[in-house]
């Protein structure tokens, strides 16, 4: 249970902490819960990749960045909110998170929406799912599926993609060994490398990738 402080002393000089570093609790089985002062404004990548007991995080208002694979790996970690303050998120920051059900962005977010209460994370200038769930509901208005955006959801069985998707970017559902039905539409035009790699669909082989 760790909890980090919004300054430390050195040297007789008070210094803010503004940053989780890259790699900063990667690997720390043993951490549970921790808090983030407002003080920091980023978290780095792969921070707490591979948290595998990490049960809850808040992620203050002052976060504007989180690196690619923040939460890799972090499978007790059942919801998170991304708060409105957030205006970059890495790739795949939540893969292998096989317990998340639930994925919020704040309202007044100027990047980023969970529009319909759809547990995902969408680029809202895009309409690109970038970071879904096993709950995840796909929304009519989202046109692409981002690259990784369900890489590792170990935990979803079941997806329909809308009428109005074009594409299935890289390694969408890569990974996602419990996935035995889908739904794709006509809309969709090109379906990227190992969209559905290593999962249990008899489609893989019969796919014809975009260049």
């Amino acid at each position: 249970n760790v909890i980090i402080p919004s300054s430390v002393e050195y040297n007789g000089i008070i210094y803010s902490v503004t940053s989780i570093g890259d790699y900063a609790f990667y690997g720390c089985t043993g951490l549970t819960n921790i808090t983030i002062p407002n003080s920091v404004t980023s978290i780095g990548v792969s921070a707490f990749e591979g948290c595998s007991n990490l049960a809850s995080i808040a992620i203050p208002n002052s976060v504007t960045s989180i690196g690619v694979t923040a939460f890799n790996g972090c499978s007790n970690l059942a919801s998170i909110a991304i708060p409105n303050s957030v205006t970059s998120i890495g790739a795949s920051i939540f893969s292998g998170c096989s317990n998340l059900t639930s994925i919020v962005v704040e309202e007044d977010n100027p990047m980023y929406d969970s529009r319909g209460n759809c547990n995902a994370i969408i680029k809202t200038a895009t309409n690109e799912l970038i970071r879904g769930c096993q709950s995840t509901i796909i929304p009519n208005s989202v046109t692409s599926i981002g690259r990784s955006a369900f890489n590792s959801c170990t935990g979803l069985t079941s997806i329909t993609i809308p009428d109005g998707v074009t594409n299935i970017g890289s390694s969408a559902f890569n990974g996602c060994k419990d996935l035995i039905s889908i739904t794709i539409p006509n809309s969709v035009i090109s379906i990227d490398s190992y969209a559905f790699h290593n999962t249990n669909l008899p489609i893989e082989n019969n796919i014809r990738y975009a260049d």
